[in-house]
């Protein structure tokens, strides 16, 4: 498949996921996110490992985990946990020496318990990072990039659809409101803190105060797409190119996955966490690389 159709595919995918996110928002939301997404984790972390998870050595994943395991082992708060990862996944991608990695890390370290007392850091770190970024931007980034090496209409039209769609889904069809279902009220407990943080109140009615909808608006279209996206571009990473033994043992778990979550939605939503936050982290230095490449393609247009 040509990447001029899968451009158009993307943006058809946005603007479905657009449209569903206005009619049905929190259910939106709960269902990719239980049916799409697990899904998407088995097969990126396959396709991860395959390419050694972006990193400079082959055992440079192992130190990320380790990392995490050891601040996990230690209660260290959650937005340490990410903002170490984050950090050592950059000193892997760029520093070939392990005494430098050592040094840049303990600086890291050092910094952290200075930068992260304030509160949004903390924020973007423990809450945004892991959920709105990940799914937001650095998608968006991955679109960019394309745009920016084809160099083809196509892509930056889907680029710019993208930038578009949360636009439209903040100032069209404002007043049209489907009550939540009781299930989507029941279920949404594990995304409220995205709401009632960015829109600075615990006490907020989330399924009736107009901001809070349409702020979940976009939670839906983001998580939505971001999971589209991976679909779409089946052919351009191949990361469909595995085993029939591979294949088979990623679909069990997925059919588990999501069969845990609808037998046990509390056991489950906590598996569906744990799936994603390893994706989240095992995928910084892919996207590190990619702002990177952005960065080069840019300069190659303004020094050409």
């Amino acid at each position: 498949m040509n990447v001029n159709r899968i451009n158009y595919y993307n943006i058809l995918g946005m603007l479905a996921a657009a449209c569903l996110a206005i009619v049905i928002p929190f259910e939106l939301v709960l269902i990719s996110y239980a049916t799409l997404g697990p899904l998407h984790y088995f097969t990126e972390i396959s396709w991860l490992n395959g390419k050694r998870y972006f990193t400079l050595k082959k055992y440079d994943p192992l130190f990320i985990a380790g990392v995490v395991v050891i601040s996990v082992l230690l209660k260290l708060p959650y937005p340490y946990v990410i903002y170490y990862a984050f950090g050592l996944s950059f000193i892997l991608l760029v520093i070939p020496g392990a005494i430098m990695r050592v040094i840049v890390f303990t600086v890291i370290v050092a910094l952290g318990y200075f930068l992260l007392t304030n509160n949004i850091l903390r924020t973007i770190f423990g809450l945004y990072l892991p959920t709105l970024i990940h799914v937001y931007v650095f998608t968006g980034s991955f679109l960019l990039l394309g745009a920016l090496k084809n160099k083809d209409f196509s892509g930056y039209l889907a680029f710019f659809t993208f930038l578009i769609c949360p636009v439209l889904l903040c100032v069209l069809f404002t007043g049209l409101h489907n009550a939540p279902a009781q299930w989507a009220m029941h279920n949404y407990g594990h995304f409220a803190n995205l709401n009632t943080t960015t829109l600075r109140s615990k006490t907020i009615d989330l399924y009736n105060n107009k901001t809070s909808i349409i702020l979940t608006r976009f939670i839906a279209f983001a998580y939505t797409y971001h999971y589209i996206n991976w679909f779409a571009k089946t052919s351009v990473i191949n990361w469909h190119r595995i085993t029939i033994t591979r294949a088979t043992i990623i679909g069990i778990l997925w059919l588990a996955s999501v069969g845990l979550y609808f037998y046990n939605y509390n056991l489950g939503i906590r598996w569906l966490y744990i799936l994603s936050l390893a994706h989240v982290i095992l995928e910084f230095p892919l996207n590190q690389r990619s702002f990177m490449g952005i960065g080069r393609e840019l300069r190659g247009r303004f020094t050409a």
